[in-house]
């Protein structure tokens, strides 16, 4: 999906690009070997576009009789004037030139810690995500179970178009992608439960949710590890382990700029069942790009920290890797929609193992994001079936003839 660079100010193209000053990386440790036969796995390109196309009132000029492109470089200009406020060593100026493309309103107030700063999702590239997951509701409410028929398909497909989805965002960091969840009308989303280890991120999230206006009973954050939530806590979209009550033992309650930040407790009031997941992990620092082209491997480089001496309320849960997370996840969901916020150069045959692993079969579907024609990121999504993206025909053709 290519995004429109409405930031205006910012001027650079490379916002996860590593640092040209950066050291040359050691050489990467060996790939772990695949379980899964590559003969199961086919990887396909689809000429497929989705542009997000600037918003123009005008095609001449602005109410000051400038043209665009001149009123365009002013603003530019400003933007980049502002110096960066920030020690450059823990935010660099190229994020700071960027921070309106991160979030439009930035300049209302918006709050970033040193890691959210290189790993929040652009607002345009989080709005288009969360699209998909809308047209994943229209997807799932229309979906009957292979053995149902008749009177009982019928009542069960009025059961679930009446309920709107539950999203579970498993790293929520600085909300980027929340907010963009929380934009989406209630009828498709009712709820969506952000977890992350540090509530100094989770604060920050509820106040750039605020910011944006999002009401505070959509967005509920939860102060606790997100492998153990899904591993531990829930089984097909259900919670299986009831949480206990409000304890001294557990991570506070408190009301953050009108929005309920708490332990796994919470869980008992709006947490009862999730839909879909989203994860958006840490891919490692700034370094991931340091593997080379293709060269992220999710069982090699992705390394999520579990509560290896247990956390408070769950036994001990172990490191997991970007394989595993996609299996953890999986079976926690109800739908097995699962979508996974990806470096721009992960392996797609290590994907493809992660998905194998989980459980899925028949196709996945992965998007490049592109802004200002430089690909920043990548999505996968896993759970529904993709094939009428492709054009099979051809294919088999190609391949009777090879």
């Amino acid at each position: 999906s290519n995004g429109s660079n409405e930031d205006g100010g910012a001027g650079l193209d490379s916002f996860f690009d590593d640092f040209a000053i950066a050291p040359a990386p050691p050489p990467p440790a060996p790939v772990p070997e695949n379980k899964h036969s590559n003969a199961n796995i086919l990887v396909f390109r689809t000429p497929l576009k989705t542009v997000v196309k600037k918003t123009i009132k005008s095609t001449q000029s602005d109410s000051s009789g400038k043209c665009l492109c001149q009123c365009r470089y002013e603003n530019l200009k400003a933007g980049n004037s502002q110096p960066n406020p920030h020690d450059p060593s823990v935010v660099h100026d190229k994020y700071w030139a960027q921070r309106r493309r991160l979030f439009k309103k930035f300049d209302e107030g918006i709050e970033l810690d040193a890691e959210g700063w290189y790993s929040v999702t652009p607002e345009v590239v989080a709005d288009h995500v969360a699209s998909r997951f809308q047209d994943a509701s229209q997807h799932f409410k229309g979906a009957v179970t292979n053995n149902a028929n008749g009177r009982n398909a019928r009542k069960r497909r009025g059961q679930q178009s009446s309920k709107p989805m539950v999203i579970l965002d498993a790293f929520c960091g600085c909300g980027g992608n929340a907010i963009a969840f929380a934009k989406l009308p209630p009828s498709v989303v009712s709820h969506i439960i952000c977890i992350d280890v540090d509530r100094t991120k989770l604060r920050k999230a509820a106040h750039n949710a605020s910011i944006y206006g999002i009401a505070p009973n959509r967005i509920i954050f939860v102060e606790a590890n997100s492998v153990a939530v899904m591993e531990r806590y829930y089984r097909d979209g259900t919670l299986v382990m009831d949480p206990p009550e409000i304890s001294s033992e557990y991570p506070p309650r408190e009301v953050y700029d009108d929005f309920t930040i708490g332990g796994i407790d919470v869980l008992n009031e709006i947490g009862q069942r999730i839909d879909c997941i989203f994860m958006d992990p840490p891919w490692g620092g700034i370094d991931y790009n340091s593997v080379g082209k293709d060269g992220y491997d999710l069982a090699r480089d992705m390394k999520i920290r579990g509560c290896e001496r247990g956390c408070i309320g769950f036994p001990p849960t172990p490191e997991v890797d970007g394989i595993q997370l996609l299996k953890v996840a999986a079976a926690a969901t109800r739908t097995r929609f699962v979508v996974y916020d990806l470096p721009r150069n992960t392996n797609k045959r290590s994907l493809a193992e992660a998905a194998l692993e989980a459980g899925y079969e028949g196709n996945g579907k992965l998007e490049e994001h592109y802004i200002n024609s430089r690909l920043k990121t990548v999505t996968a999504y896993f759970g529904q079936d993709f094939r009428h993206l492709l054009d099979l025909k051809k294919y088999q053709e190609e391949s009777e003839g090879g």
